[in-house]
């Protein structure tokens, strides 16, 4: 068995050497790969993939991408996708490539959007401690019992597009009972991408945030997403995410009386939306959960995913057309000491605002 480590600088080359195609599974999609090649706090000599494998078997990788704390403090990694072939887990081999990341990487990584076996891995080496650890809410329109029950069920799998369909039948009712409130003095406006002037508020706030989001960083994010909505060559072989029949990201721009007083980016994929990026005064979150909801419906989305929690707890408190919501836990985990104190966290932090 092979342990292969692969440098930012090796990244381009390695995808199109003979090992790279020989793998059934790739560990690294085209979309991702680009990304960690622009990414604004990357340089060349990061190790952004780690390997084993024995001749043309992928058995285990494991990827990074580079990140950094406000004031340009020193830089850290962002654990980001881990695998392991289902005939050789239970070995050992996540833990191992865990160990060469925190000895590459100085004992500097960070992680969020984990799976429940992921987190109690980290947790279990007992070098990472919370960050932030909160609760966001998970606002359902609809709820499609084929794809959350069919599997624990299968019993009962014949009964479950009859439930499907009273369920659409409560949502659509619930729907067409639902109508926005005119706002006075507010209004909203929606595009693909920030403005120009939504890059420059976010570029002046970025230092009253943990990690420092600004123009740069959401240019990034918007020019190199991990997902195509165009391109499914990935699909089959790369164990993540690499294409959804739907997936956007939408900037929502609310005015006072004529005037920009802040933003909403958030992601729409495959008929569920999140938001991953708020710049917004606190006391226009109330405000602010009405043009989300509007947007939201509009849209007729599954779910609506609110991390920040006083944005979260504005949502739930106005008209709505949901059915029923649910806290979600947010957490950041690290392996290196990090003062929180004063400093906001974003939705979307980590690789959350890409996936």
């Amino acid at each position: 068995m092979h342990l292969k480590k692969i440098r930012l600088k090796e990244l381009g080359e390695f995808q199109k050497s003979e090992l790279f195609r020989s793998f059934e599974i790739k560990p690294i999609s085209s979309f991702r790969a680009q990304s960690y090649l622009n990414n604004p706090h990357a340089e060349p000599d990061d190790v952004v993939l780690y390997l084993l494998h024995e001749e043309n078997k992928l058995i285990a990788f494991r990827t990074l991408f580079a990140g950094r704390l406000m004031n340009h403090s020193k830089r850290f990694a962002w654990l980001s996708g881990n695998w392991v072939h289902p005939d050789d887990r239970r070995q050992g081999y996540s833990q191992q490539l865990l160990d060469e990341a925190l000895k590459d990487w100085d004992e500097r990584l960070m992680f969020t959007n984990y799976a429940p076996a992921s987190l109690q891995l980290y947790l279990k080496t007992e070098q990472f401690q919370s960050v932030y650890l909160d609760s966001g809410t998970r606002f359902y329109f609809y709820f499609r019992t084929r794809k959350v029950l069919a599997a624990r069920y299968p019993k009962f799998a014949f009964l479950l597009p009859v439930l499907d369909f009273f369920i659409q039948l409560a949502a659509g009712f619930t729907h067409l009972l639902f109508h926005p409130m005119r706002i006075r003095h507010f209004s909203m406006k929606e595009s693909n991408m920030p403005d120009e002037a939504s890059l420059e508020i976010a570029e002046a706030k970025k230092d009253s945030y943990l990690f420092a989001r600004g123009r740069r960083e959401l240019e990034w994010v918007f020019n190199h997403p991990w997902l195509s909505a165009a391109d499914d060559q990935f699909a089959l072989s790369y164990p993540f995410a690499s294409f959804s029949r739907q997936f956007k990201y939408r900037s929502i721009k609310i005015f006072h009386k004529e005037k920009l007083v802040g933003f909403i980016i958030v992601l729409l994929r495959d008929g569920h939306m999140r938001t991953v990026h708020l710049q917004l005064p606190y006391d226009r979150m109330r405000i602010a959960a009405r043009f989300l909801i509007r947007v939201a419906a509009k849209n007729k989305v599954e779910t609506l995913t609110v991390l920040n929690p006083k944005l979260a707890k504005e949502v739930e408190k106005r008209p709505n057309p949901f059915l029923f919501h649910k806290k979600i836990e947010h957490g950041i985990y690290s392996s290196f000491p990090v003062s929180a104190a004063m400093r906001k966290i974003q939705d979307g932090e980590g690789d959350f605002i890409f996936s």
